[in-house]
């Protein structure tokens, strides 16, 4: 599972730097020169990284409710796992005499 969320983490870390990067960042050739123009390029980017701002905080929440899951949760033993049953334990003492 922590592979998983190694791999998870990576994609995503990836995905929301590209969605920064190409819808938040106001990538035009001139500046604008009405200020109308301009008030929507501001606009358009505060939106895309608000919306990037909350898609980081919902990894983060998801992650930490997954972090606390695998941290609480039992063990599972396996039959290979458990110590054989009958015979000498690993280590006898040497008999007293």
């Amino acid at each position: 599972m922590t592979k998983v969320m190694a791999v998870l983490r990576t994609l995503f870390l990836l995905f929301i730097v590209g969605y920064t990067v190409l819808r938040a960042m106001p990538w035009q050739v001139g500046l604008p020169t009405a200020s109308s123009a301009a008030y929507d390029t501001c606009r358009l980017s505060l939106t895309a990284t608000t919306k990037a701002a909350w898609m980081a905080i919902a990894w983060i929440a998801f992650e930490t409710v997954v972090g606390w899951w695998l941290a609480t949760r039992q063990p599972k033993l396996h039959e290979k796992d458990l110590p054989k049953r009958g015979g000498e334990p690993p280590f006898a003492p040497p008999p007293h005499g």
